[in-house]
């Protein structure tokens, strides 16, 4: 048990400087080392578990659930006030991007219902007002094709929409064969695919995140499809621009 319990700081510890290498380009190579080196964690899990009764699994996991959430608690009390909020938020990106995939990554039923009650247990410190929910590698880095339509992707989801629905095909043909033909268009959709992924995740963790897909629904991106139709390019990349530029300096550097 101590062994496990010790390898598990070791993970969040680790995995917390890489926190802002969650972009496109590097997310897939950092996420890969990572599971390689932590990987001997998840069968230490299972190896625990094996042999067990159902209700003696259940102890060793409720043991084990709390060691992330007490270790990241105790942690923040020693951050000073003016940064703790910045780096709660790292905390909470670090178990959605990293502690959690890695440890669901293989499937293995004891590390996913270990994922599950930490990730309960964690949002019980209420370490911020923002709340997370269980997460994957192949969703997240599936995520990061969808490019300047990551936010869309997002804002559709929530309405029940599917990836092929109006909207999103008009945002793709848009960045395809508008946004990609310049340099400054691929600059744009560069800079996107670095900060998208992030902001969608710190959104979903947000209690009142159908109000707000909402809000950007009708307030850009209904607009950016509007503009798109009457070939009005331009106004798009503005209106598209101030989107991202608002969420960045409400949620992203603040």
């Amino acid at each position: 048990m101590d062994k496990v319990k010790e390898e598990l700081l070791s993970l969040f510890d680790g995995m917390l400087p890489k926190v802002g290498s969650f972009k496109r380009k590097t997310y897939q190579g950092v996420f890969e080392q990572a599971y390689e080196k932590y990987k001997g964690v998840i069968s230490d899990i299972s190896a625990l578990c094996e042999g067990k009764t159902e209700e003696e699994r259940m102890q060793v996991i409720e043991e084990l659930s709390d060691v992330l959430p007490s270790h990241a608690y105790d942690r923040l009390k020693t951050v000073p006030k003016m940064k703790r909020e910045r780096t709660s938020i790292d905390y909470n990106m670090n178990m959605v991007v990293y502690i959690v995939p890695v440890l669901t990554y293989t499937k293995e039923e004891n590390c996913e219902r270990l994922a599950a009650r930490m990730i309960e247990r964690w949002n019980e410190k209420k370490m911020n007002s923002l709340t997370l929910s269980i997460s994957s590698y192949e969703t997240i880095a599936g995520g990061f094709k969808s490019g300047l339509c990551y936010i869309t992707t997002a804002v559709c989801r929530y309405q029940g929409k599917r990836d092929d629905c109006y909207e999103l095909m008009m945002l793709r043909r848009y960045r395809d064969t508008y946004l990609l033909s310049s340099s400054e268009g691929r600059r744009l959709v560069e800079e996107y695919y670095d900060t998208a992924p992030y902001l969608v995740k710190v959104l979903e963790m947000c209690r009142d995140v159908s109000w707000i897909y909402e809000q950007l629904y009708r307030n850009y991106l209904s607009i950016c499809v509007s503009y798109i139709e009457e070939k009005k390019y331009e106004e798009c990349k503005r209106v598209y621009i101030d989107m991202v530029q608002g969420l960045q300096e409400k949620y992203l550097y603040n």
